[in-house]
């Protein structure tokens, strides 16, 4: 009786240990980048990669604030060459505001996102949902139907 016992307790208890060890490596991991990026003698020279892993950290940990400020201060300092860098920046400040049910602000960003790279499977997806979330069901549903053809264009 005693082993069976100790193989329920077992089987309960190693999916719970599977878990919270993922989670440890995860968050080692976040440390570590974070103090990679912290120890870096000239804050101007940070890589955009490593700004939008901070931002993706900030997202997880639901710190919007904070995302929205490291990714405007970023954006305002540093030249941006590449427009789906600048995407991905606006992305993610639309995104922390629409988690703050800040529907205007948000729009306005995922439009930004659209007029520098209108084809963008994910700046269209954001934007219709932020559509529909504000009510705005017609413009919705002809970034649907935008999405839609992008998505039929793909498959020729």
């Amino acid at each position: 009786m005693f082993e069976i016992y100790l193989i329920l307790v077992t089987c309960f208890l190693l999916p719970i240990c599977f878990l919270i060890t993922n989670n440890l490596i995860y968050i080692y991991h976040q440390l570590k980048s974070l103090k990679q990026i912290e120890e870096t003698t000239n804050p101007m020279n940070i890589d955009n990669k490593h700004i939008l892993y901070i931002a993706k950290i900030y997202i997880h940990r639901k710190k919007w604030l904070d995302c929205i400020t490291i990714l405007e201060f970023y954006m305002k300092q540093i030249k941006i060459n590449e427009p789906i860098i600048l995407v991905q920046y606006y992305n993610y400040i639309g995104l922390c505001y629409q988690s703050v049910n800040i529907y205007k602000i948000a729009t306005k960003y995922y439009l930004k996102a659209y007029n520098k790279a209108p084809f963008i499977k994910q700046t269209l997806k954001n934007l219709a949902n932020i559509y529909k979330l504000s009510g705005d069901t017609e413009s919705a549903s002809k970034i649907y139907y935008q999405l839609n053809g992008l998505n039929e264009n793909k498959d020729i």
